[in-house]
């Protein structure tokens, strides 16, 4: 199972840590690996925006809510084995209790409107789970999921009609506008550019708690549902209590990713909720690759880039670039973008040890 430190011979392959299901020569360091990386795009994201323009620090900010939202779908995806098409539920959900709280409720402080939201979205994750869970695996199975796949399909649908329904609270389909800047108590209302950093401070807070919760020993066990559940069952777990409390921490940062893009976007629409913001979810996960860890913050990064500039110069042709993404990706990058990189990477450090 992948990260057990299990000592193997130099001939034969071990896995990577964080999750990372490709085999790697033993001996390369995870600080080599994990370490440098992690430092020098770290470094990157404090100091790019003291000399690039606002657009492009907004763009910063949009990748890193969404690569964290596409991370948080990886969880039950890529280490529990659990594709959903209804994740954008639970984003919505995180951001229009900020929509509600602030427009609708006059509540300015950003830490209790986090709270609140991150209780909202648990609270719905953990009712949703309950049907997911009931037809998880019948009729194709456990490795071709087609009904879960369609139940959470209709939880985002179903949301998104209570939103529009409740046009009085919510303005229906024109959305809620009106989010303020994050509140930080004690006189501190950010800016644009202070907004910046609370996200990256948050994303990079949720994306350390998940790489340790990936590499704990829920983790592995995440993996060992993903690759063998009965055999797991035969042992003694519970998979489905795995499954399920998986299912709910996912929800839970898919609603951080919420929180701040309703703060970062300043209205929230039913479109949040629906199909569309879950298709792109779902795009980023398979653009970055099931099997790396920071792989859909990667998709994350080239998907943000290319609508940029696409929807700027071509805006009519949006739908036809984000298609043929999508089959560039399988043609050209089957294993997805995460695997390129990390192979890539990879060489790079055994041409500067050569």
């Amino acid at each position: 199972m992948a990260g057990t430190g299990e000592e193997t011979s130099a001939k034969k392959p071990v896995m990577t840590s964080g999750g990372d299901n490709l085999p790697r020569r033993q001996g390369a360091s995870p600080l080599v690996e994990i370490g440098i990386p992690a430092v020098f795009v770290g470094l990157m994201l404090i100091t790019m925006p003291l000399y690039i323009a606002s657009w492009a620090t907004s763009l910063l900010g949009r990748m890193l809510i969404l690569g964290l939202f596409a991370m948080s779908l990886n969880l039950i995806w890529g280490h529990t084995g659990m594709p959903s098409f209804g994740h954008a539920a639970f984003f919505g959900a995180g951001g229009y209790t900020v929509a509600l709280l602030t427009v609708r409720g006059g509540v300015t402080s950003f830490w209790i409107n986090l709270l609140l939201a991150l209780v909202v979205t648990a609270i719905v994750a953990a009712i949703l789970g309950f049907p997911a869970f009931r037809v998880f695996g019948v009729g194709a199975g456990a490795a071709n999921p087609i009904y879960f796949l369609l139940t959470t399909l209709a939880f985002g649908e179903i949301l998104s009609r209570v939103v529009i329904a409740a046009r009085k609270y919510t303005l229906g389909t024109n959305g809620l506008p009106g989010i303020p800047k994050p509140d930080l108590g004690f006189g501190l209302r950010l800016n644009a550019f202070q907004s910046y950093y609370l996200t990256l401070a948050i994303t990079i807070i949720c994306i350390f708690l998940m790489y340790r919760l990936a590499n704990s020993r829920y983790g592995y066990v995440l993996r060992g549902i993903r690759d063998n559940e009965r055999r797991l069952q035969a042992l003694g777990y519970n998979t489905w209590l795995y499954k399920y409390t998986a299912w709910v921490i996912a929800g839970i940062f898919a609603g951080v990713a919420g929180v701040l893009f309703a703060y970062h976007n300043h209205i929230m629409t039913p479109t949040h909720l629906a199909m569309a913001t879950s298709e792109i979810v779902f795009f980023l996960v398979i653009l970055g690759s099931t099997s790396t860890f920071v792989g859909p913050l990667v998709a994350a990064v080239a998907f943000v880039w290319i609508e940029h500039y696409a929807s700027h110069f071509v805006p009519a042709r949006w739908h036809m670039i984000f298609g043929a993404m999508m089959v560039l990706t399988v043609v050209a990058l089957p294993q997805g973008l995460g695997v390129f990189v990390l192979k890539w990477w990879r060489r790079l450090i055994r041409a500067l040890a050569a």
